[in-house]
């Protein structure tokens, strides 16, 4: 259970509080992203990194934070550790919150949320545990509560076996709304997730992508802003510009650098389609708006008819059947036509399926040579490598 307060506040800070040692942060991921993002912050000059369920673990600098928000494309979110204590009444958690250096982080005039979660502790009271946080806030910051005309920040407290973690947002909106995808079809697949499954697959810029029941054109969208190098979140309104401990220099300097690394035109290979013009106007419109419609040829096609260019190279194909609410069918049986299609028309092709269960997976019918699990829109789905090899071929 969350629960959100809000209250005003303004603060000063201290130079050397910036130059203290290197913060800890904590990356939320969908679960079952977490080697692929683990593999992306070791990229990004991350450290000490440790995987947990539903997120990663890693130390930096502010550069790094800056880096991370720019570039990573598996991550929903990254906190920031204010601090942490061990804590088995309310009066003793109050008193260690007030005790951190709050002014580091909450500018002047903020509207400030705080959510709390708790298990095998003595503290379990969700309610009482985030209206203590942000009592010690309070103290920490004196009475000097201004009017709500700041920035919002966002204060996260978990709570594990009287252990308190106590981080403040550093992204805001979620990382995952890149700001394209104004334009929908129905339960839309979440732009981390398309990034995870290309990077799982390991799927390279030369190399042919075909995306049939393309919808909202997420995975396309995804694979051309990765091939061009476009870092995933350069629109995006960071709350970290807010705090004090910000560096203008250094986000300018991180800033720059990711510009320059963006390619401006790239002889990609990405084929997308779908039956419905619905959808076909939907992945138009959100690539355009992402400016990498130039780098896809989008055209309708039944995916039952679907077959590879005469005399082209083998490539990706990467199937996101609908399911559940997306599928006015028998999923089964749709997933059995499928299986048949990649069967007769795909030999020496690399190809993932997502899929949602057992029955459809049987129904596919094709060899799993790998799986990616992954918890997405609140189920569980199992994305399928099923690359064509000798069985299919018999």
């Amino acid at each position: 259970m969350f629960v959100s307060f809000l209250f005003p506040c303004c603060l000063l800070l201290s130079y050397s509080a910036r130059m203290k040692q290197p913060y800890q942060f904590y990356a939320v991921v969908l679960p079952g992203l977490e080697p692929l993002a683990t593999k992306e912050l070791t990229s990004l000059s991350a450290h000490d990194i440790r995987s947990e369920q539903g997120g990663v673990r890693f130390a930096g600098t502010l550069d790094t934070l800056y880096r991370v928000s720019l570039r990573a494309r598996c991550i929903t979110r990254i906190q920031v550790r204010v601090g942490k204590c061990h804590a088995m009444a309310l009066p003793e958690l109050q008193h260690h919150v007030a005790n951190m250096s709050w002014e580091r982080f909450i500018p002047k005039g903020a509207k400030v949320s705080v959510q709390a979660s708790a298990e095998k502790s003595k503290l379990m009271h969700t309610d009482k545990i985030a209206e203590c946080v942000l009592a010690g806030i309070q103290d920490a910051l004196g009475k000097r509560l201004d009017k709500e005309d700041g920035s919002e920040q966002h204060v996260y407290v978990h709570i594990t076996n009287n252990r308190c973690d106590i981080r403040i947002d550093a992204s805001g909106e979620r990382l995952d709304r890149r700001g394209y995808r104004l334009a929908s079809a129905k339960a839309p697949m979440r732009e981390t997730l398309a990034a995870g499954v290309l990077q799982w697959m390991d799927w390279k810029v030369d190399e042919p992508l075909l995306v049939p029941m393309c919808g909202s054109g997420t995975l396309a969208i995804e694979a051309a802003l990765l091939g061009r190098k476009i870092a995933s979140n350069m629109q995006h309104a960071f709350p970290f510009k807010d705090w004090d401990v910000f560096k203008e220099k250094s986000w300018l300097r991180v800033l720059e650098k990711t510009t320059a690394m963006a390619k401006d035109a790239l002889p990609l290979k990405i084929e997308v389609s779908d039956v419905h013009v619905g959808a076909l106007a939907a992945s138009k419109e959100n690539a355009e708006r992402a400016g990498v419609l130039a780098d896809l040829n989008v055209q309708q096609q039944d995916v039952c008819k679907l077959k590879p260019a005469k005399d082209g190279e083998a490539g990706l194909i990467v199937c996101n059947p609908p399911y559940g609410l997306r599928i006015e069918m028998d999923g089964v049986k749709f997933y059995r036509e499928l299986g048949h299609v990649l069967r007769d028309s795909f030999v020496g092709w690399r190809v993932a399926v997502m899929c949602p269960d057992w029955k459809h997976e049987k129904a596919l019918s094709l060899p799993v040579r790998k799986r990616l699990r992954v918890k997405h829109g609140g189920l569980w789905l199992d994305v399928l490598d099923v690359s064509s090899n000798d069985v299919w071929s018999k």
